[in-house]
């Protein structure tokens, strides 16, 4: 069976075929070349006449046998180069700005046209951010206008400030098999991310070297990663493990995928999908972090990212499209934000989502199990949601949704909320003890609840709640199949179901009221209710 991974190699100009042919060709050992590897003297010329021999044959492999390295330089890399890192090898940073990049200053190589096909392989890349000297804002790997990326096998250690490794401007880049692990924070860099996707914008965005073109990145793979802490004193997890934080209107990064990741203490989000498209987020693991993955259209209150590539603003959002986010597992923290939330902007819709077989439990803070807010075109499906402290679904400003067949347990707050949409369907969930309503339906339209199951509602606000809650100028509903039961004992829900006056065009028959509450079975006050209902009561 081809794996994932392998696909995604085969599609790629770097194939085994290529890198071999590389090998033969020629292959560097930078202690030949003078690298000093007692981790006492600057090793970095010695790398880089390593790295231009490579260069200077058309490309090759460097090879960097055990030892400690001192980086006192940036290493420039270039095409057809494989620079591996054998077992034992340690690159020491000794230099205030990147460990090493694609090409030289002052380049104008644009679109994807710059130094490519290259493999960064293997060991230790220590960045000693707590180290005196060398505390201030760093990048260890960084690529920009490239083609053909590979990154695997490696570990960054205690970086400060930037960036473990940037794609910027990169078409086809994977990142494999690689452990990030602590962060310094120097300052005003509580939102960097291990991994950041980006685009050729400006200096500011990317220093190493122009042109700013607004390029995007695109084709990426990240897989097998971990991102979490080292340990080290004065070093934190990182506050974001794979995600980017700028955007130009009219570019996305596309077909990105993040595979069988795991990401332990992260502060902020594992995954900020900031302005992505055609995206697939599967297999991964989160564990004691801040929150799991974002999804975020361009925010429309920057006004760096809501400009044209001729710096033209444009005052608005843009819709982002296509991501799939399935079978992941989040458990404990989730204090910073929901474990997972799509966030879009009324200019900028996020669109054609699938949420589907994820299992989350526990959350802290009042954070919400999955969170949709300016979203269309969405399905919610098959997911496991146990013990968060806010809703298990939490739903706003969104329309054509289907939230079906999902496990809702023991949320502090309501089960599900449908709050100011459209054309929703509500199908076949099983909503147990959740803290207020199983499922409420607020100021929206066009809404079916169907065969949904609610058990013991209202288990922390006793009388105050109701199984199935409808209310606010609630239009258009049909009600049908559905059943609630009381707990029992304790607090209950004062009716298994109510609708206000102000809810129009109700449609209800053949849903199971049965048990004792607080109040009463039944609480139908709206104002054109169906007036031949069969409910069971």
């Amino acid at each position: 069976m081809v794996t994932p991974v392998e696909q995604w190699f085969a599609g790629m100009d770097i194939t085994a075929g290529r890198l071999e042919a590389m090998n033969q060709r020629s292959a560097f050992q930078v202690t030949n070349f003078g690298a000093d590897s007692s981790g006492t003297t600057d090793a970095s010329p010695g790398i880089q006449l390593a790295l231009n021999a490579a260069r200077d044959v058309g490309g090759a492999q460097v090879l960097v046998p055990p030892g400690v390295y001192l980086i006192g330089a940036t290493l420039r890399i270039y095409n057809n180069t494989r620079l591996t890192l054998m077992a034992g090898a340690e690159f020491r940073r000794n230099v205030s700005a990147t460990m090493i990049i694609n090409g030289d200053a002052g380049q104008a190589f644009g679109g994807y046209t710059g130094h490519s096909r290259i493999v960064i392989e293997g060991g230790l890349w220590n960045m000693r951010g707590t180290t005196a000297g060398l505390t201030a804002s760093a990048m260890c790997i960084s690529i920009g206008h490239a083609t053909d990326i590979v990154i695997r096998d490696l570990e960054v250690r205690d970086l400060p400030g930037f960036h473990a490794v940037e794609m910027n401007s990169t078409l086809r880049g994977a990142v494999l098999n690689c452990r990030f692990r602590g962060y310094v924070d120097p300052g005003g860099r509580d939102f960097s991310e291990a991994i950041q996707l980006d685009l050729a914008k400006s200096s500011g965005v990317f220093g190493g070297f122009g042109p700013y073109d607004h390029t995007p990145t695109e084709d990426v793979l990240i897989s097998g990663c971990y991102f979490g802490a080292s340990g080290t004193a004065g070093t934190t997890a990182w506050p974001r493990g794979i995600g980017s934080h700028s955007a130009t209107i009219t570019k996305w990064h596309r077909r990105i995928r993040i595979m069988g990741c795991s990401f332990e203490g992260v502060l902020q989000y594992g995954i900020s999908a900031y302005n992505w498209e055609d995206v697939t987020i599967t297999g991964n693991t989160f564990v004691s972090c801040g929150s799991g993955v974002r999804c975020r259209s361009v925010i429309v209150s920057d006004p760096e990212d809501t400009k044209l590539p001729d710096g033209t603003p444009t005052g608005a959002s843009q819709s982002m499209r296509n991501i799939t986010i399935s079978g992941n597992s989040f458990r404990g923290g989730l204090a910073y934000d929901e474990p997972i939330i799509c966030l879009g902007e009324a200019t900028g819709t996020i669109l054609n989502v699938a949420i589907t077989g994820n299992t989350i439990d526990g959350s802290t803070s009042a954070q919400n199990g999955i969170r949709l807010q300016e979203c269309s075109r969405i399905a919610v499906g098959d997911n496991i949601i146990a013990n968060v402290a806010g809703t298990g679904i939490s739903t706003e400003d969104c329309n054509t949704l289907t939230i079906t067949g999902n496990n809702v347990f023991a949320c502090s707050s309501h089960g599900i909320t449908i709050v100011d949409n459209s054309n929703s369907n509500i199908v076949g969930n099983q909503i147990r003890e959740p803290g207020e309503n199983g499922i409420l339906v607020q100021s929206s339209s066009f809404v079916h609840l169907r065969d949904n199951f609610i058990r013991s509602p209202s288990r922390t606000t006793n009388a105050a709640s109701y199984g199935i809650r409808l209310s606010t100028n609630a239009d258009s509903i049909n009600v049908s199949g559905n059943k609630v039961r009381p707990h029992g004992s304790g607090n209950e829900a004062a009716y298994a179901f109510s609708a206000t006056n102000t809810v129009t065009t109700l449609s209800r028959y053949g849903n199971d009221w049965r048990g004792t509450y607080a109040t009463g079975q039944l609480n139908d006050l709206s104002v054109t209710p169906n007036t031949t209902a069969t409910d069971i009561t």
